[in-house]
């Protein structure tokens, strides 16, 4: 993402001479044409052009994106898994990035290649160029046209050959940080990929629906929240955790009971997640079910597909889905090689929102015990290998709440095969376990961006349910209006708000830098207790309320994933649990740096960073 957030800015200063320090002005962000609100007026900033980040490590996670096509069309991610896998695995990742891609047969006249541009790709690259020459790269000049112009390339299955183009222009290029040829494909697949998602988001192209505005989101959901019989509490009062019918109100806005009688038990960091995980997949004895973000080529994915072939083999049925825009990036060979052996693979798209992604982790055995959390089969997670080891969390569970996760998973692996028209079976959902004595009550929640946002309401709800404190742990907090709304509200009545997100150190996708931090300082003016990663990358996401209430998933508390990701967490209502999850929160700050003057947060502000929350703000 930071190389097409780059690209986005210096398209919009286009003209500017190099060798002046050029001002930035930002309208104010209620007037944007792409609706993006909630962002504070941004006023003149004046930088020299080359100050932004070099391109020449991209980051690789945050777009989930397919940005490099050509790869799915090597055979050596299927030479060892056999010719006829190979067709299989080709042709799936095939169409699992065609339904992200727009158009599907892209002219192959591009100036990249060498070759001259179609007449209709020329044209909007003249187009747009005459526009950034006539306003001299004044954004609030250009903007309007230039998104007019987009948005009409974009309708017409142009708009990638267009930045192609664009990409390829000496007069573009001059203005830029050096960028492989090679790459420029796979720059201009990026940001023609969230282009095109923010025009469609904002209303822009032909029958595309608009999203929410922020603020309307905030107002309607803030308002659902405290719409109920009980006002928030502060210190000296119970907790409403504590009341049955604010759990009943809880259950309500969530739309999921919370089952009695689970067990559940956090798993701190990869190795006790990874551990039970294939302890787990080991002892299976008739099915194996799997939703993962990614499956890496890496010691970790090597693994587990070592385990779920010998799993297959032994007559198990043994079924995984994985977000279809990630495998260009990672798990070709893995997931490759289990498809020879008759593993089902399914990669996850939707046609109808096509940058839609699967966020979603949970492993789900015989039907009786489940893995949920943050967790993907990679080395990052698991700590195997070499290299980083991420900080993560997710959560053992067994009991009645094991069936919800069953159906959820039954019901989005059974439409993607029909879908898709797989020849595999379908899954049948779990019946309910019996409940437990002592058990913890729990909720499985999982939502996609075509609807309300149920978890968000979970944290609100559950955040105005707070008397005493609240933890919370998560990789990338960007405070959306209504979560800073709740949390404000928190601290105006009394209440402990810790908080420990990633640093500019610690954060795997630079791009987030800017957003996080920025959502610190009025927090922190508040009251809140805010604490930054040190190290390797945070990648937790679980919040506690009162020692009583815990949400934890695979949900981060940013707009991509209310926007752009099917997501799940677990609600549980358990002191024990939220107990070794606040065990766990506090040997983190005691590793983590406190924030306690805002200013020490030295937010970055420079022409990439203010165009990439004014344009791209949904994406982070």
């Amino acid at each position: 993402m930071t190389s097409a957030a780059l690209v986005l800015s210096v398209l919009l200063r286009f003209g500017a001479s190099q060798t002046q320090a050029a001002a930035l002005r930002v309208a104010p962000l209620p007037a944007a044409p792409l609706g993006i609100s909630g962002i504070p007026a941004a006023g003149a900033l004046s930088a020299p052009l080359l100050t932004a980040p070099s391109l020449a490590g991209p980051s690789h996670d945050l777009l989930r994106f397919a940005a490099a096509i050509p790869a799915l069309q090597s055979p050596a991610a299927s030479a060892a898994a056999g010719a006829a896998a190979g067709r299989i695995f080709d042709g799936s990742m095939r169409a699992a990035a065609n339904a992200v891609f727009v158009p599907r047969a892209r002219p192959a006249a591009a100036a990249w290649l060498g070759r001259p541009a179609a007449p209709e790709t020329d044209a909007f690259i003249r187009r747009l160029l005459a526009i950034l020459v006539r306003t001299g790269g004044d954004p609030e000049k250009a903007e309007a046209a230039l998104i007019a112009v987009l948005a009409e390339a974009h309708t017409a299955g142009q708009l990638e050959p267009v930045l192609q183009g664009l990409l390829s222009d000496p007069r573009v290029l001059k203005h830029l940080p050096p960028i492989p040829e090679a790459k420029r494909p796979q720059y201009a697949a990026q940001l023609a990929a969230m282009i095109g998602a923010e025009l469609e988001g904002a209303g822009a192209t032909p029958g595309s629906r608009p999203f929410e505005p922020w603020e309307d989101m905030g107002r309607r959901q803030m308002a659902l929240v405290y719409g109920g019989a009980f006002a928030p509490r502060g210190p000296g009062q119970p907790s409403l955790f504590s009341e049955s019918a604010f759990v009943g109100e809880f259950e309500a806005l969530t739309g999921v009971p919370l089952s009695a009688g689970n067990r559940a038990a956090p798993l701190i960091d990869g190795p006790a997640s990874f551990a039970a995980r294939f302890a787990m997949m080991r002892g299976a004895f008739r099915s194996i079910f799997i939703h993962s973000w990614a499956f890496y080529d890496d010691e970790t994915g090597g693994a587990a597909a070592d385990l779920l072939i010998a799993k297959k083999r032994e007559g198990l049925e043994v079924k995984v889905m994985v977000d279809g825009k990630t495998v260009a990036a990672h798990g070709q060979q893995v997931l490759a090689r289990m498809m020879a052996a008759g593993v089902e693979v399914v990669f996850f798209q939707d046609p109808e929102r096509r940058y839609d992604g699967l966020h979603t982790k949970i492993l789900l055995v015989d039907g009786a015990s489940a893995i949920a959390g943050g967790m993907n089969f990679g080395n990052e997670y698991s700590h195997m290998g070499q290299g980083q080891k991420w900080r993560d969390t997710d959560m053992l569970f067994s009991g009645p709440v094991v069936a919800e996760a069953s159906r959820f998973m039954a019901g989005l692996w059974n439409s993607q095969v029909a879908a898709q028209a797989l020849p595999y079976g379908p899954m049948a959902a779990a019946a309910p376990s019996p409940a437990a004595p002592g058990g913890a009550r729990m909720s499985f929640l999982a939502d996609g961006p075509s609807g309300e946002s149920t978890i968000m309401l979970a944290y609100l709800k559950a955040i105005a349910g707070a008397s005493s404190v609240i933890n919370i742990e998560n990789a990338y907090l960007i405070t959306v209006p209504g979560l800073r709304t709740a949390l404000l509200d928190a601290l105006r009545r009394g209440v402990q708000v810790n908080i420990l997100t990633n640093s500019a150190e610690s954060v795997d996708e630079p791009i987030v830098t800017a957003p996080i931090l920025a959502s610190l300082p009025e927090l922190v003016e508040a009251g809140a207790k805010v604490y930054l990663k040190r190290g390797d990358t945070l990648h937790s996401k679980f919040m506690t309320v009162d020692g009583l209430f815990s949400v934890l998933g695979s949900f981060n508390l940013h707009p991509r994933s209310v926007r752009y990701e099917h997501e799940l967490v677990m609600n549980t209502l358990d002191a024990r649990v939220a107990a070794e999850l606040d065990r766990a929160f506090a040997a983190d700050l005691a590793k983590a740096l406190p924030i306690s003057d805002p200013t020490a947060l030295a937010v970055p502000d420079s022409p990439l960073t203010r165009a990439v929350r004014r344009y791209l703000f949904n994406q982070l």
